[in-house]
């Protein structure tokens, strides 16, 4: 995060020679600085093509030059998002994905799955970018997802509840395959077959095909649908009925091995419903997109912008 601060900091104030000096210093005190401020400029200079800043830095003089005063551009908002996404994606190397990964017993990146086997002979599907943590004891098996979306195929053990966790909505698992989420700010279960227990701000118990859904400080919203709709997305794939764009965006972030921003808040609000392929996560947002007049634009592989035309 040092070299996003740095470029954050130059950029709001170029004309102090202070800031430029304790800057250069930085610098010159680890080459690993000079290295993430190369990469930091890079993404910054594919983002927005602007001039660099420091580009002294960008090839280290042995002498140790200070660092020069740059030529600043105003940059159009959606570029300014672009950078900030850009930092973002630096960003998340730091503290709450060290966290998570200190918590987690099993995770995935984004894009990749994982098949989990407990020792109770319960399975668990893992999807992308989710983290579980795994509590068993003498009389409970607690899991809590931590991230993401996870399948659970029960192994029946009536002294020993099921029960999986998920920031304010919790299943117990009555002998049964469920699938638990938490996309976006939606935290939802969803059941196979069998029956599950759920509780948070009402509790109820939900058969095949049952779901509830929940956002923190919110009322639960239940539904029925097909059974085998529940923890489609195992397949690469995921129904969208009438939810906003910006709400399908977050069911395509796990998938994509990068940054999506919505830089334009009015496509955000338009609503959708389909079934929408997973494997190209680029395909999959066009195809949200395009109908509402949004666009994408591709920055690097990482970094896609969806914008009004």
């Amino acid at each position: 995060m040092e070299a996003a601060d740095w470029l954050v900091r130059l950029r709001e104030r170029p004309g102090d020679r202070e800031l430029a000096s304790a800057f250069a210093a930085w610098c010159d005190a680890d080459a690993a600085h000079v290295r993430a401020w190369e990469q930091m400029q890079a993404l910054f200079d594919m983002i927005g093509s602007v001039q660099p800043n420091h580009p002294e830095y960008l090839a280290p003089a042995a002498d140790g030059r200070s660092a020069q005063s740059q030529v600043r551009r105003s940059l159009p908002k959606w570029r300014v998002a672009a950078m900030a996404a850009a930092i973002a994606c630096i960003a998340v190397l730091g503290g709450p994905e060290i966290t998570l990964r200190l918590r987690a017993d099993h995770l995935t990146p984004a894009g990749g799955m994982a098949n989990v086997a407990l020792d109770d002979g319960s399975r668990v599907r893992l999807g992308p970018d989710s983290a579980i943590a795994v509590a068993y004891t003498q009389g409970h098996r607690n899991i809590r997802l931590l991230r993401g979306q996870a399948w659970f195929e029960v192994h029946p053990d009536p002294a020993r509840p099921f029960r999986v966790e998920a920031e304010g909505i919790a299943a117990t698992a009555l002998g049964t395959a469920f699938d638990v989420r938490m996309i976006g700010p939606d935290r939802s279960v969803a059941v196979g077959r069998g029956r599950v227990r759920v509780e948070g701000a009402a509790s109820s118990v939900l058969g095949a095909g049952d779901w509830v859904s929940a956002v923190p400080g919110e009322a639960m919203v239940s539904g029925h649908q097909a059974s085998d709709l529940a923890g489609i997305w195992r397949t690469g794939s995921v129904v969208i009925r009438g939810r906003t764009v910006a709400e399908a965006i977050e069911e395509l972030r796990p998938w994509y091995k990068g940054r999506i921003v919505l830089a334009d808040e009015a496509i955000g609000r338009k609503r959708v419903t389909g079934i929408f392929r997973l494997s190209d996560p680029q395909d999959a947002l066009r195809a949200l997109v395009q109908p509402h007049g949004g666009g994408i634009l591709q920055i690097t592989p990482w970094l896609m912008i969806v914008t009004g035309n």
